[in-house]
Formats: structure tokens, C-alpha cells, sequence
């Protein structure tokens, strides 16, 4: 049996002067191999949304940007590291992944890979950067958590990924 899910919005807004690095959402998205350590879902950043032009009509692709799941915390099933929810917040551990090159790691995917839209919050040492507002901590931040207690979709979301 499959669930349906309320209708969600994403939002890719380019870099302006008001915000330099835009706004991207983040979601979670299936993918192709199950070599993550989330078993075949990833998070991601919403970069761009695009819709190709041609005849017939494609459906739209996103340009994402992926994170990582954190080696802090994970535990072994069947020889296979599995990603675990920090202690105590009971909520997983995410980094934006680089190249070589220290550019953000992405790809052009479809839409319809697009799983849940998800919250990320920064995770702060003592204190959050100076520098560090609403509009730019996803890429001022380093670490984040996976906000599962969002709304119980988010929550039935990320449990039945596990």
C-alpha cells in the first residue's frame, strides 16, 4: 500500500544582491545504488528546477547538491554500516559532500526522484557564526541535523527510509 502525501512546495531561487547564495531547499531523494549509508535515499539541495524544451514535454528536472551522512554515528547490520541518529536529539548528522576541487558535489536528477522535502538545522559549537542568518546558514554551516520531527510526514518519511 502506498501513501499519499499533501502536496509540498520547493524552492530554487538563484543568487541575487538580497541573497548571494539564493534559496534552496533541501529534500530527500531516492537514487540508484543502495552504496549510501541511508540505503538508497540521499539529501539534497535544491539548486535549480528545470523543464526541458522539447516535443514531447520531459518531466522537470532539479540540479541538486548532496550531503552526506555523518561516520560519527552508525551501527553495523550484516557487516554494513548503517547511519544512526545522533545520541540523545535522535536525529541524523549530514554534511554538504565536495570534489576535489572544494566545489558542492551535484547532479541533474528528476523531479519525480524527490521523495520529501526536509528541514536541516545547523548544528552550532558554542556559538552560531556571526555571519550565519536564516538565508545563508545551509551554506555558511558545516554539520547539520535532519530535522525528523518536522511534521509526522517528515517523521514517517525518514523512519520508513531507514
Amino acid at each position: 500500500m502506498q501513501a499519499v502525501a499533501p502536496t509540498q512546495t520547493v524552492q530554487a531561487v538563484p543568487a541575487s544582491e538580497r541573497l548571494p547564495f539564493g534559496r534552496a531547499n533541501t529534500v530527500l531523494v531516492s537514487h540508484e545504488t543502495l552504496l549510501t549509508f541511508f540505503i538508497g535515499y540521499l539529501v539534497a539541495q535544491v539548486r535549480a528546477i528545470l523543464q526541458p524544451i522539447c516535443h514531447p514535454v520531459p518531466p522537470p528536472l532539479i540540479y541538486v547538491e548532496f550531503f552526506n551522512f555523518s561516520n560519527l554515528h552508525y551501527y553495523m547490520v550484516d557487516n554494513i554500516r548503517v547511519a544512526a541518529p545522533a545520541p540523545k536529539i535522535e536525529m541524523f548528522l549530514v554534511q554538504r559532500r565536495f570534489r576535489s576541487n572544494g566545489r558542492p558535489l551535484g547532479d541533474i536528477i528528476p523531479l519525480d526522484n524527490v521523495c520529501q522535502v526536509v528541514q536541516l538545522i545547523p548544528k552550532f559549537g558554542v556559538k552560531a557564526p556571526k555571519e550565519m542568518t536564516c538565508d545563508n546558514c545551509l551554506d555558511v554551516g558545516r554539520e547539520f541535523y535532519l530535522n525528523s520531527f518536522a511534521d509526522k510526514e517528515t517523521f514517517h518519511a525518514i523512519l520508513s527510509y531507514q
